[in-house]
Protein backbone atom coordinates (compact mmCIF):
# COMPACT_ATOMS: atom_id res chain seq x y z
CA UNK A 1 0.00 0.00 0.00
CA UNK A 2 1.22 3.28 -0.74
CA UNK A 3 0.83 6.41 2.56
CA UNK A 4 -2.59 7.02 0.72
CA UNK A 5 -3.77 3.61 0.76
CA UNK A 6 -2.58 3.41 4.02
CA UNK A 7 -4.74 5.86 5.43
CA UNK A 8 -7.69 5.02 3.89
CA UNK A 9 -6.94 1.71 5.58
CA UNK A 10 -6.91 2.95 9.34
CA UNK A 11 -9.59 5.78 8.54
CA UNK A 12 -12.13 5.07 11.32
CA UNK A 13 -9.41 5.77 13.58
CA UNK A 14 -8.82 9.11 11.92
CA UNK A 15 -11.87 10.15 12.16
CA UNK A 16 -11.99 9.39 16.07
CA UNK A 17 -9.50 11.15 16.41
CA UNK A 18 -10.59 13.96 13.94
CA UNK A 19 -13.26 13.65 16.22
CA UNK A 20 -11.92 14.41 19.49
CA UNK A 21 -9.87 17.14 18.18
CA UNK A 22 -12.44 18.79 16.89
CA UNK A 23 -14.56 18.73 20.17
CA UNK A 24 -11.56 20.35 22.19
CA UNK A 25 -11.28 23.14 19.59
CA UNK A 26 -15.09 23.87 19.48
CA UNK A 27 -15.32 24.06 23.20
CA UNK A 28 -12.12 25.83 23.89
CA UNK A 29 -12.92 28.58 21.10
CA UNK A 30 -16.67 29.02 20.88
CA UNK A 31 -18.49 30.17 24.30
CA UNK A 32 -22.11 29.52 23.13
CA UNK A 33 -21.01 26.30 22.00
CA UNK A 34 -19.60 25.72 25.68
CA UNK A 35 -22.66 26.43 27.38
CA UNK A 36 -24.60 24.15 24.66
CA UNK A 37 -23.19 21.25 26.45
CA UNK A 38 -25.24 18.96 24.30
CA UNK A 39 -23.77 19.77 21.26
CA UNK A 40 -20.06 18.74 22.39
CA UNK A 41 -22.24 14.84 23.09
CA UNK A 42 -23.85 15.17 19.82
CA UNK A 43 -20.92 16.08 17.32
CA UNK A 44 -18.97 13.11 19.94
CA UNK A 45 -21.57 10.69 18.43
CA UNK A 46 -21.54 12.03 14.89
CA UNK A 47 -18.07 11.59 14.80
CA UNK A 48 -18.54 7.83 15.77
CA UNK A 49 -21.44 7.26 13.57
CA UNK A 50 -19.23 7.83 10.64
CA UNK A 51 -16.03 5.81 11.71
CA UNK A 52 -18.73 3.13 12.61
CA UNK A 53 -19.89 3.43 8.54
CA UNK A 54 -16.02 3.26 7.74
CA UNK A 55 -15.67 0.11 9.70
CA UNK A 56 -18.69 -1.89 8.18
CA UNK A 57 -17.28 -0.26 4.50
CA UNK A 58 -13.84 -1.88 5.39
CA UNK A 59 -15.18 -4.93 6.13
CA UNK A 60 -16.95 -5.13 2.71
CA UNK A 61 -13.73 -4.00 0.84
CA UNK A 62 -10.66 -5.78 2.53
CA UNK A 63 -11.77 -9.52 2.30
CA UNK A 64 -8.36 -10.95 3.43
CA UNK A 65 -5.51 -9.32 5.78
CA UNK A 66 -3.90 -6.24 4.58
CA UNK A 67 -0.74 -4.92 6.12
CA UNK A 68 -1.08 -0.80 5.81
CA UNK A 69 2.31 1.89 6.66
CA UNK A 70 4.77 -0.93 5.55
CA UNK A 71 3.52 -4.04 7.41
CA UNK A 72 2.82 -1.89 10.61
CA UNK A 73 -1.01 -1.99 11.07
CA UNK A 74 -3.20 -4.85 9.76
CA UNK A 75 -6.14 -3.94 7.93
CA UNK A 76 -8.51 -7.01 8.26
CA UNK A 77 -11.92 -8.48 9.56
CA UNK A 78 -10.96 -9.17 12.92
CA UNK A 79 -9.76 -5.05 13.93
CA UNK A 80 -12.98 -4.23 12.30
CA UNK A 81 -14.65 -6.26 14.96
CA UNK A 82 -12.58 -4.91 17.29
CA UNK A 83 -13.55 -1.45 16.00
CA UNK A 84 -17.09 -2.09 16.08
CA UNK A 85 -17.37 -3.22 19.51
CA UNK A 86 -15.39 -0.08 20.44
CA UNK A 87 -17.51 2.21 19.20
CA UNK A 88 -20.06 0.84 20.35
CA UNK A 89 -18.52 1.28 23.74
CA UNK A 90 -18.07 4.67 23.12
CA UNK A 91 -21.67 5.05 22.29
CA UNK A 92 -22.46 4.04 25.10
CA UNK A 93 -19.89 5.66 27.05
CA UNK A 94 -21.13 9.47 25.84
CA UNK A 95 -24.75 8.20 26.42
CA UNK A 96 -23.70 7.85 30.01
CA UNK A 97 -21.86 11.04 30.63
CA UNK A 98 -24.30 12.96 29.08
CA UNK A 99 -26.84 12.25 32.30
CA UNK A 100 -23.85 11.66 34.88
CA UNK A 101 -21.73 14.38 34.32
CA UNK A 102 -24.79 16.83 33.92
CA UNK A 103 -25.84 15.87 37.73
CA UNK A 104 -22.59 15.91 38.98
CA UNK A 105 -21.71 19.32 37.14
CA UNK A 106 -18.56 17.81 35.43
CA UNK A 107 -19.84 18.22 31.56
CA UNK A 108 -17.22 19.31 30.42
CA UNK A 109 -15.87 19.12 26.83
CA UNK A 110 -12.35 17.47 27.55
CA UNK A 111 -14.24 14.52 28.80
CA UNK A 112 -15.60 13.91 25.20
CA UNK A 113 -12.71 14.18 24.28
CA UNK A 114 -10.74 11.89 26.10
CA UNK A 115 -13.10 9.49 25.16
CA UNK A 116 -12.65 9.39 21.79
CA UNK A 117 -8.95 9.60 22.03
CA UNK A 118 -8.87 6.44 24.35
CA UNK A 119 -10.75 4.73 21.77
CA UNK A 120 -8.65 5.53 18.75
CA UNK A 121 -5.72 4.02 20.76
CA UNK A 122 -7.58 1.00 21.73
CA UNK A 123 -8.86 0.56 17.84
CA UNK A 124 -5.38 1.12 16.90
CA UNK A 125 -4.03 -1.61 19.55
CA UNK A 126 -6.29 -4.03 17.43
CA UNK A 127 -4.50 -3.47 14.31
CA UNK A 128 -1.27 -3.02 15.18
CA UNK A 129 1.18 -5.37 13.30
CA UNK A 130 4.27 -4.32 14.82
CA UNK A 131 4.68 -4.11 18.71
CA UNK A 132 6.26 -0.66 18.65
CA UNK A 133 2.60 0.19 17.07
CA UNK A 134 0.94 -1.27 19.91
CA UNK A 135 3.36 0.34 21.95
CA UNK A 136 2.15 3.64 21.12
CA UNK A 137 -1.57 2.55 20.87
CA UNK A 138 -1.35 1.60 23.88
CA UNK A 139 0.17 5.07 25.61
CA UNK A 140 -2.61 6.87 23.36
CA UNK A 141 -5.12 4.76 25.57
CA UNK A 142 -3.83 4.30 29.06
CA UNK A 143 -2.75 8.43 29.01
CA UNK A 144 -6.07 9.22 28.07
CA UNK A 145 -7.69 7.14 30.83
CA UNK A 146 -5.30 8.38 33.57
CA UNK A 147 -6.65 11.56 32.62
CA UNK A 148 -10.17 10.28 32.89
CA UNK A 149 -9.97 8.10 36.33
CA UNK A 150 -9.01 11.81 37.95
CA UNK A 151 -11.73 13.83 36.29
CA UNK A 152 -13.48 14.76 39.59
CA UNK A 153 -10.95 16.64 40.24
CA UNK A 154 -12.48 17.94 43.89
CA UNK A 155 -13.07 14.08 45.29
CA UNK A 156 -10.14 13.07 46.82
CA UNK A 157 -11.03 9.14 46.12
CA UNK A 158 -11.06 10.09 42.35
CA UNK A 159 -7.63 11.80 42.55
CA UNK A 160 -6.30 8.76 44.44
CA UNK A 161 -7.58 6.86 42.02
CA UNK A 162 -5.81 8.76 38.87
CA UNK A 163 -2.41 8.98 41.01
CA UNK A 164 -2.47 4.94 41.59
CA UNK A 165 -3.26 4.05 37.98
CA UNK A 166 -0.70 6.53 36.69
CA UNK A 167 2.52 5.30 38.83
CA UNK A 168 1.10 1.07 38.23
CA UNK A 169 0.80 2.33 34.52
CA UNK A 170 3.96 3.62 33.85
CA UNK A 171 5.71 0.92 35.48
CA UNK A 172 3.84 -1.30 33.36
CA UNK A 173 4.70 0.39 30.59
CA UNK A 174 8.56 0.15 31.64
CA UNK A 175 7.79 -3.87 31.25
CA UNK A 176 6.09 -3.72 28.05
CA UNK A 177 8.97 -1.78 26.30
CA UNK A 178 11.71 -3.94 27.93
CA UNK A 179 9.89 -6.99 26.66
CA UNK A 180 9.86 -5.37 22.65
CA UNK A 181 13.40 -4.53 23.16
CA UNK A 182 14.50 -8.06 23.94
CA UNK A 183 12.14 -9.51 21.70
CA UNK A 184 13.88 -7.24 19.49
CA UNK A 185 17.22 -8.78 20.09
CA UNK A 186 16.52 -12.01 20.44
CA UNK A 187 14.65 -12.44 16.99
CA UNK A 188 18.25 -11.44 15.42
CA UNK A 189 20.36 -13.94 14.02
CA UNK A 190 23.93 -13.53 12.21
CA UNK A 191 22.73 -12.90 9.12
CA UNK A 192 20.07 -10.78 9.82
CA UNK A 193 18.56 -7.98 12.52
CA UNK A 194 16.26 -8.18 14.80
CA UNK A 195 12.22 -7.46 13.98
CA UNK A 196 9.38 -6.24 15.86
CA UNK A 197 6.56 -7.24 13.28
CA UNK A 198 4.40 -10.05 14.36
CA UNK A 199 4.30 -11.53 10.70
CA UNK A 200 8.16 -11.57 10.28
CA UNK A 201 8.39 -12.67 13.77
CA UNK A 202 5.81 -15.88 13.16
CA UNK A 203 7.92 -16.67 10.04
CA UNK A 204 11.34 -16.30 11.63
CA UNK A 205 9.93 -18.65 14.85
CA UNK A 206 8.59 -20.81 12.57
CA UNK A 207 12.00 -21.13 10.75
CA UNK A 208 14.14 -21.95 13.63
CA UNK A 209 11.93 -24.18 16.05
CA UNK A 210 12.85 -22.97 19.03
CA UNK A 211 13.54 -19.34 21.04
CA UNK A 212 16.29 -17.91 22.66
CA UNK A 213 16.37 -17.50 26.42
CA UNK A 214 16.30 -13.52 25.47
CA UNK A 215 13.59 -13.38 23.14
CA UNK A 216 10.85 -15.37 25.72
CA UNK A 217 11.78 -13.17 28.82
CA UNK A 218 10.44 -10.50 26.26
CA UNK A 219 7.56 -12.47 25.85
CA UNK A 220 7.21 -12.50 29.55
CA UNK A 221 7.55 -9.22 30.17
CA UNK A 222 5.34 -8.08 27.02
CA UNK A 223 2.61 -10.58 28.78
CA UNK A 224 3.31 -8.56 31.88
CA UNK A 225 2.56 -5.46 30.64
CA UNK A 226 -0.60 -6.57 28.72
CA UNK A 227 -1.69 -8.44 31.63
CA UNK A 228 -2.11 -4.96 33.49
CA UNK A 229 -4.04 -3.20 31.31
CA UNK A 230 -6.06 -6.66 30.86
CA UNK A 231 -6.24 -6.85 34.66
CA UNK A 232 -5.11 -10.70 35.05
CA UNK A 233 -4.11 -11.51 38.85
CA UNK A 234 -1.21 -11.29 40.05
CA UNK A 235 -0.86 -7.63 38.02
CA UNK A 236 -4.68 -6.93 39.05
CA UNK A 237 -4.27 -4.78 42.41
CA UNK A 238 -4.93 -1.19 40.65
CA UNK A 239 -8.71 -2.15 39.83
CA UNK A 240 -10.77 -2.22 42.75
CA UNK A 241 -9.26 1.21 43.59
CA UNK A 242 -9.31 2.97 40.41
CA UNK A 243 -13.02 1.33 39.75
CA UNK A 244 -14.59 2.61 42.99
CA UNK A 245 -12.44 5.65 43.01
CA UNK A 246 -13.57 7.11 39.13
CA UNK A 247 -16.29 8.30 38.25
CA UNK A 248 -19.40 5.99 37.32
CA UNK A 249 -19.37 7.02 33.80
CA UNK A 250 -15.59 6.56 33.57
CA UNK A 251 -15.31 3.59 35.55
CA UNK A 252 -18.26 1.82 33.00
CA UNK A 253 -16.25 2.92 29.90
CA UNK A 254 -12.61 2.25 31.60
CA UNK A 255 -14.39 -1.09 32.35
CA UNK A 256 -14.84 -2.41 29.00
CA UNK A 257 -12.84 0.23 26.35
CA UNK A 258 -9.49 -1.21 28.18
CA UNK A 259 -10.04 -4.81 28.36
CA UNK A 260 -11.27 -5.00 24.56
CA UNK A 261 -7.73 -3.31 23.57
CA UNK A 262 -5.65 -5.71 25.63
CA UNK A 263 -7.15 -9.23 24.65
CA UNK A 264 -7.42 -7.92 21.15
CA UNK A 265 -3.58 -6.71 21.32
CA UNK A 266 -3.08 -10.22 23.28
CA UNK A 267 -5.03 -12.28 20.40
CA UNK A 268 -2.87 -10.94 17.88
CA UNK A 269 0.36 -11.15 19.40
CA UNK A 270 0.07 -14.72 20.75
CA UNK A 271 -1.53 -15.95 17.61
CA UNK A 272 1.98 -14.83 16.19
CA UNK A 273 3.91 -16.54 18.79
CA UNK A 274 2.03 -19.82 18.30
CA UNK A 275 4.99 -21.97 16.73
CA UNK A 276 6.85 -21.53 19.85
CA UNK A 277 3.36 -22.09 22.13
CA UNK A 278 5.06 -24.43 24.26
CA UNK A 279 6.82 -22.26 25.85
CA UNK A 280 4.31 -19.94 26.66
CA UNK A 281 1.14 -21.73 27.06
CA UNK A 282 1.06 -23.05 30.44
CA UNK A 283 1.92 -19.73 31.99
CA UNK A 284 -1.44 -17.92 30.05
CA UNK A 285 -3.32 -21.03 31.67
CA UNK A 286 -2.06 -20.75 35.11
CA UNK A 287 -3.02 -16.65 34.26
CA UNK A 288 -6.32 -17.97 33.65
CA UNK A 289 -7.08 -19.99 36.29
CA UNK A 290 -5.61 -17.53 39.04
CA UNK A 291 -7.36 -14.99 37.32
CA UNK A 292 -10.97 -16.67 36.93
CA UNK A 293 -10.93 -18.22 41.04
CA UNK A 294 -8.84 -14.93 41.98
CA UNK A 295 -11.60 -12.25 40.54
CA UNK A 296 -14.81 -14.09 41.80
CA UNK A 297 -13.86 -15.25 45.11
CA UNK A 298 -12.49 -11.62 46.10
CA UNK A 299 -15.41 -10.35 44.80
CA UNK A 300 -17.58 -12.09 47.06
CA UNK A 301 -16.12 -10.54 50.14
CA UNK A 302 -17.05 -6.98 48.50
CA UNK A 303 -19.85 -4.54 49.82
CA UNK A 304 -19.40 -1.82 47.32
CA UNK A 305 -21.07 -2.47 43.72
CA UNK A 306 -18.32 -0.48 41.84
CA UNK A 307 -15.31 -2.78 43.41
CA UNK A 308 -17.64 -5.59 42.66
CA UNK A 309 -17.62 -4.99 39.53
CA UNK A 310 -14.28 -4.61 39.73
CA UNK A 311 -13.27 -8.11 40.37
CA UNK A 312 -15.82 -9.68 38.57
CA UNK A 313 -13.75 -7.75 35.06
CA UNK A 314 -11.34 -9.41 36.26
CA UNK A 315 -12.63 -13.12 36.59
CA UNK A 316 -13.76 -12.18 32.79
CA UNK A 317 -10.40 -11.53 31.73
CA UNK A 318 -9.50 -14.69 33.27
CA UNK A 319 -12.54 -16.56 30.81
CA UNK A 320 -10.74 -14.46 27.84
CA UNK A 321 -7.42 -15.82 28.89
CA UNK A 322 -8.88 -19.35 28.24
CA UNK A 323 -9.48 -17.73 24.28
CA UNK A 324 -5.73 -17.31 23.90
CA UNK A 325 -4.99 -20.73 24.98
CA UNK A 326 -7.44 -22.04 22.89
CA UNK A 327 -6.13 -20.44 19.75
CA UNK A 328 -2.99 -22.28 19.81
CA UNK A 329 -5.01 -25.41 18.64
CA UNK A 330 -5.32 -25.71 14.64
CA UNK A 331 -8.98 -27.17 15.31
CA UNK A 332 -10.01 -24.74 17.55
CA UNK A 333 -8.03 -21.48 16.10
CA UNK A 334 -10.96 -19.71 14.40
CA UNK A 335 -13.29 -21.30 17.29
CA UNK A 336 -11.64 -19.31 20.02
CA UNK A 337 -11.00 -16.01 18.03
CA UNK A 338 -14.86 -15.96 17.54
CA UNK A 339 -15.66 -16.44 20.86
CA UNK A 340 -13.39 -14.18 22.23
CA UNK A 341 -15.46 -10.99 20.17
CA UNK A 342 -18.46 -12.87 21.24
CA UNK A 343 -17.46 -12.42 24.77
CA UNK A 344 -15.85 -8.92 24.35
CA UNK A 345 -19.10 -7.36 22.84
CA UNK A 346 -21.30 -9.58 25.45
CA UNK A 347 -18.76 -8.08 28.60
CA UNK A 348 -18.95 -4.70 27.56
CA UNK A 349 -22.96 -4.54 27.19
CA UNK A 350 -23.37 -6.40 30.34
CA UNK A 351 -21.04 -4.24 32.26
CA UNK A 352 -22.08 -0.93 30.99
CA UNK A 353 -25.51 -1.67 31.29
CA UNK A 354 -24.75 -2.32 35.47
CA UNK A 355 -22.94 0.84 35.49
CA UNK A 356 -25.70 2.59 33.82
CA UNK A 357 -28.35 1.55 36.19
CA UNK A 358 -26.29 3.03 38.93
CA UNK A 359 -26.76 6.04 37.45
CA UNK A 360 -29.75 5.80 36.16
CA UNK A 361 -30.14 5.83 40.02
CA UNK A 362 -27.38 8.49 40.91
CA UNK A 363 -29.25 11.18 38.47
CA UNK A 364 -30.94 12.75 42.06
CA UNK A 365 -27.25 14.09 43.14
CA UNK A 366 -26.41 10.83 45.24
CA UNK A 367 -23.79 8.27 44.01
CA UNK A 368 -24.82 5.06 44.55
CA UNK A 369 -22.43 2.67 44.72
CA UNK A 370 -22.84 0.50 47.88
CA UNK A 371 -25.42 -2.59 48.43
CA UNK A 372 -27.27 -0.66 51.20
CA UNK A 373 -27.63 1.76 48.26
CA UNK A 374 -29.91 -0.73 46.31
CA UNK A 375 -31.67 -1.97 49.42
CA UNK A 376 -35.39 -2.28 48.66
CA UNK A 377 -34.86 -1.81 45.22
CA UNK A 378 -37.72 -3.25 43.74
CA UNK A 379 -40.43 -1.57 46.06
CA UNK A 380 -38.55 2.09 45.28
CA UNK A 381 -37.34 1.68 41.67
CA UNK A 382 -38.54 -1.77 40.01
CA UNK A 383 -37.14 -0.77 36.23
CA UNK A 384 -33.83 -0.23 37.96
CA UNK A 385 -34.36 -3.57 40.03
CA UNK A 386 -35.53 -5.18 36.93
CA UNK A 387 -33.10 -4.23 34.86
CA UNK A 388 -30.04 -5.01 37.20
CA UNK A 389 -31.38 -8.44 37.74
CA UNK A 390 -30.72 -9.15 34.02
CA UNK A 391 -27.28 -7.65 33.88
CA UNK A 392 -26.58 -9.45 36.97
CA UNK A 393 -27.70 -12.97 35.77
CA UNK A 394 -26.57 -12.14 32.40
CA UNK A 395 -22.81 -11.66 34.09
CA UNK A 396 -23.33 -14.99 36.10
CA UNK A 397 -23.77 -16.95 32.54
CA UNK A 398 -27.55 -17.75 33.07
CA UNK A 399 -29.50 -18.63 30.10
CA UNK A 400 -31.22 -17.05 27.84
CA UNK A 401 -28.82 -14.27 28.05
CA UNK A 402 -25.97 -13.19 25.87
CA UNK A 403 -23.75 -14.06 29.22
CA UNK A 404 -24.47 -17.84 28.70
CA UNK A 405 -23.95 -17.92 25.33
CA UNK A 406 -20.20 -15.97 25.28
CA UNK A 407 -19.26 -18.44 28.01
CA UNK A 408 -20.58 -21.92 26.45
CA UNK A 409 -18.53 -20.65 23.46
CA UNK A 410 -15.17 -20.45 25.10
CA UNK A 411 -16.13 -23.31 27.28
CA UNK A 412 -16.61 -25.40 23.70
CA UNK A 413 -13.56 -23.49 22.05
CA UNK A 414 -11.20 -25.15 24.93
CA UNK A 415 -12.88 -28.64 24.39
CA UNK A 416 -11.92 -28.31 21.12
CA UNK A 417 -8.62 -27.59 21.73
CA UNK A 418 -8.38 -30.65 24.25
CA UNK A 419 -8.02 -28.59 27.06
CA UNK A 420 -10.74 -30.03 29.09
CA UNK A 421 -9.02 -28.95 32.33
CA UNK A 422 -9.38 -25.54 31.53
CA UNK A 423 -13.03 -25.61 30.41
CA UNK A 424 -13.84 -27.13 33.49
CA UNK A 425 -11.96 -24.35 35.68
CA UNK A 426 -13.92 -21.85 33.70
CA UNK A 427 -17.13 -23.99 34.55
CA UNK A 428 -16.04 -23.70 38.28
CA UNK A 429 -15.51 -20.20 38.11
CA UNK A 430 -18.50 -19.50 36.98
CA UNK A 431 -20.55 -21.27 39.62
CA UNK A 432 -18.98 -19.39 42.35
CA UNK A 433 -19.47 -16.22 40.28
CA UNK A 434 -23.19 -16.75 41.08
CA UNK A 435 -22.89 -16.03 44.61
CA UNK A 436 -22.21 -12.39 44.48
CA UNK A 437 -24.03 -12.06 41.45
CA UNK A 438 -27.34 -12.91 43.32
CA UNK A 439 -26.25 -10.65 46.25
CA UNK A 440 -27.05 -7.98 44.71
CA UNK A 441 -30.53 -9.63 43.64
CA UNK A 442 -31.43 -10.46 47.39
CA UNK A 443 -30.52 -7.25 48.68
CA UNK A 444 -32.63 -5.32 46.05
CA UNK A 445 -35.66 -7.57 46.04
CA UNK A 446 -35.77 -9.19 50.02
CA UNK A 447 -33.81 -6.36 52.17
CA UNK A 448 -35.80 -3.74 53.35
CA UNK A 449 -35.50 -0.44 51.91
CA UNK A 450 -33.43 2.23 54.18
CA UNK A 451 -35.44 5.32 55.02
CA UNK A 452 -32.70 7.19 54.65
CA UNK A 453 -32.74 6.77 50.79
CA UNK A 454 -34.81 9.38 48.79
CA UNK A 455 -37.43 8.00 46.72
CA UNK A 456 -38.37 10.41 44.63
CA UNK A 457 -35.73 11.24 41.76
CA UNK A 458 -36.15 13.80 38.58
CA UNK A 459 -37.33 12.71 35.64
CA UNK A 460 -35.23 10.33 33.47
CA UNK A 461 -32.46 11.73 30.94
CA UNK A 462 -32.62 11.09 27.43
CA UNK A 463 -28.84 9.80 27.48
CA UNK A 464 -29.08 7.12 30.05
CA UNK A 465 -32.49 5.89 28.65
CA UNK A 466 -31.05 4.93 25.45
CA UNK A 467 -27.65 3.72 26.61
CA UNK A 468 -29.64 1.16 28.59
CA UNK A 469 -31.88 0.22 25.83
CA UNK A 470 -28.95 -0.69 23.75
CA UNK A 471 -27.61 -2.69 26.61
CA UNK A 472 -30.63 -4.82 27.69
CA UNK A 473 -32.15 -5.14 24.26
CA UNK A 474 -28.60 -6.56 22.95
CA UNK A 475 -27.92 -8.60 25.65
CA UNK A 476 -31.09 -11.01 25.38
CA UNK A 477 -31.62 -10.74 21.58
CA UNK A 478 -28.17 -12.30 21.30
CA UNK A 479 -28.57 -14.63 24.23
CA UNK A 480 -31.80 -15.92 22.33
CA UNK A 481 -30.54 -16.01 18.23
CA UNK A 482 -26.35 -15.12 18.92
CA UNK A 483 -26.29 -15.48 15.04
CA UNK A 484 -27.18 -12.34 14.85
CA UNK A 485 -23.36 -11.61 15.04
CA UNK A 486 -21.82 -14.16 13.05
CA UNK A 487 -20.44 -11.66 10.54
CA UNK A 488 -18.10 -10.34 13.89
CA UNK A 489 -17.42 -13.95 15.24
CA UNK A 490 -15.88 -15.07 11.58
CA UNK A 491 -13.14 -12.50 11.67
CA UNK A 492 -10.49 -14.76 12.96
CA UNK A 493 -10.70 -16.15 9.48
CA UNK A 494 -8.95 -13.51 8.10
CA UNK A 495 -6.32 -13.06 10.70
CA UNK A 496 -3.20 -15.22 9.29
CA UNK A 497 -1.73 -18.37 11.48
CA UNK A 498 1.51 -18.58 11.64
Amino acid sequence: MNNTDSLLAILPVLVVMATGMLVLVCDACIPAWRRARVLTGTLSLFGIGIAVVFSVIEINTYHAQTSAFNGAVSVDHFSQACNLILLTTATIAVLLALTYLESRKLNLGEYYALVLFSTGGAMLMAAAQDLIVLFIALEILSVALYVLSGFARTEAKSEEAALKYFLLGAFAAGFLLYGIALIYGGSGTETTGGTTNLLALAALLKSIGHPTVMLMTGVALLLVGLGFKAALVPFHMWTPDVYEGAPTSVTAYMAAAAKIGAFAALLRVFNALTPVADYWLIAIQILAVLTMFGGNILAVTQDNVKRMLAYSSIAHAGYLLVAVSAMTSAEAHDQAFGAAIFQLLAYTLMTMGAFGVLIWLSRGGKDYQTLDDLKGLIKRDPPAAYLMLLFMLSLGGMPPTMGFIGKWYLFNAAIAAHQIWLALALAGASIISIAYYLKIVWTMCFQEPDRRVVADRPSMPAGVIVALLITVSVTLLCGVIPNLINPLMTAAHTVLRP
